[in-house]
């Protein structure tokens, strides 16, 4: 806190404390985090190469999927280089616009997937409600205008918050006892009497989170309900096309849940909203990559093709299917 003739200014910067507990084992945390970072950035860009080299790839499904590996590789950059920043190199300050900016993004981005993962759903409702007039409604004018609005709303939703967040005097202290800069624990450090403020965002956080966690859900139900009316071999086909996406739905909604409700009571402790936070942020933009390529047989083949293809021996005789040279594109 700065002092002048006697009074309180406002802070410029604020203090990341890092991992509360954990700060005599940050060259530990750096590790871990550096190994998630790279499995992120490692499995997403896998997923995003595939979809674009393989021509079978390129349907509603697996456009939306790129958008969701963007957005988790977005995530990860926003939040971890400056835990990096943290842990390595001790540098703990981050500027008031800095922190903003990072906590506006980390909520547009969070709001972005959670749109796509409701057109996601559409996707998957139109195909097994209506596998005959699909390609007419999921056409790719349509999956371009629902990318764009998911994005444009996205963004937009974080906005009231900001605005109520953005007028606070933050006179000190200015410590954050977190890894990242989290909307409740930035806003709780203003001078201000603050709790209409958390407990407005936090409503309107659960709302925006579980309203589509239902419609999502009751979607599923009736898809549940048609795929056991359907013959083996189909239904096998499709549980396949929801089981990953589903479980993308489950991890997300069910971490963004938790992560608001710890935010919100007093009885959890720091150290637990912090595991928590990154679960959310961390470990879920992990496992997103890894449960399309174990549960998605599209998938697995491109990526054995290509893999093939890179690793083969120099002398490797060419591949061929269908007494015909396979060309990779």
């Amino acid at each position: 806190m700065q002092v002048s003739n006697g009074t309180s200014q406002q802070i410029t910067e604020f203090i990341l404390v890092g991992v509360p507990g954990l700060q005599d084992s940050q060259n530990l945390l750096c590790i871990v985090f550096l190994l998630a970072y790279f499995i992120v950035m490692t499995g997403n860009l896998l997923i995003l190469s595939l979809v674009i080299l393989d021509q079978r790839l390129h349907t509603p499904m697996y456009f939306f999927l790129c958008h969701l590996a963007v957005l988790d590789i977005m995530l990860s950059t926003i939040i971890l280089p400056k835990m990096f920043a943290v842990f390595l190199l001790d540098d703990k300050s981050i500027s008031v616009a800095g922190c903003f900016t990072q906590m506006y993004l980390v909520l547009a981005i969070g709001g972005t997937e959670n749109v796509i993962l409701i057109v996601m759903a559409y996707d998957r409702y139109v195909a097994i409600m209506k596998p005959l007039h699909y390609h007419v409604i999921i056409n790719g004018k349509l999956c371009v205008l629902l990318a764009i609005v998911a994005w444009i709303l996205g963004h937009m939703v974080p906005v009231p918050a900001l605005i109520q967040a953005i007028p606070l005097i933050f006179c000190g202290p200015n410590k954050i006892d977190y890894c990242y800069c989290d909307y409740p624990t930035v806003v709780s450090l203003a001078c201000d009497d603050v709790t209409a403020v958390i407990e407005n965002a936090f409503v309107a956080a659960m709302c925006i989170t579980n309203i589509p966690f239902l419609l999502i859900i009751c979607s599923y139900v009736r898809i549940i309900k048609t795929i056991a009316g359907m013959k083996k071999d189909d239904r096998k086909k499709a549980l396949s096309t929801c089981v990953s996406h589903l479980l993308i739905v489950l991890i997300y909604y069910f971490s963004a849940d938790l992560l608001y409700i710890t935010a919100l009571t007093h009885s959890s402790t720091q150290d637990t909203r912090v595991i928590i936070g990154v679960f959310a942020y961390i470990l879920a933009p992990i496992l997103n990559p890894i449960i399309y390529s174990l549960r998605n047989k599209q998938i697995k083949q491109a990526a054995e093709k290509y893999l093939t293809f890179l690793f083969r021996p120099q002398n490797a005789e060419p591949l061929v299917t269908n007494g015909e040279v396979s060309k990779i594109a």
